[in-house]
């Protein structure tokens, strides 16, 4: 078979339309991602912890859409330390929402 009348590239695994719709909500990600770490942000300015692991749980769901596993396992640890069944470690939730902030300003 001649490979060379294919219209796509050989690299491409998507065809082009469906190729715009993974741009498009990858691009939806990214929006909704920053949404919500502006919302984890002002919720842990507030110590709001419930409406925080409300945010990042809803974050994490997302990631995992999108297979971004670094940003699911920061998300995870949040969680952790919200949920030791002890009274909230402030300084360890800012330290866990700091790398989740980075991982985020990188996409």
């Amino acid at each position: 078979m001649n490979k060379s009348n294919n219209p796509r590239s050989p690299n491409s695994s998507l065809p082009p339309a469906l190729s715009d719709i993974e741009s498009g909500l990858n691009d939806l990600f990214l929006v909704s991602a920053r949404q919500d770490l502006a919302g984890i942000e002002q919720a842990l300015e507030r110590r709001d912890y419930g409406s925080l692991q409300d945010t990042v749980h809803r974050l994490k769901g997302a990631a995992m859409i999108f297979r971004m596993t670094p940003t699911v396992n920061a998300a995870l640890h949040i969680e952790a330390v919200l949920n030791t069944g002890l009274p909230v470690e402030h300084a360890r939730l800012v330290e866990a929402c700091a790398l989740l902030r980075q991982l985020i300003a990188a996409l």
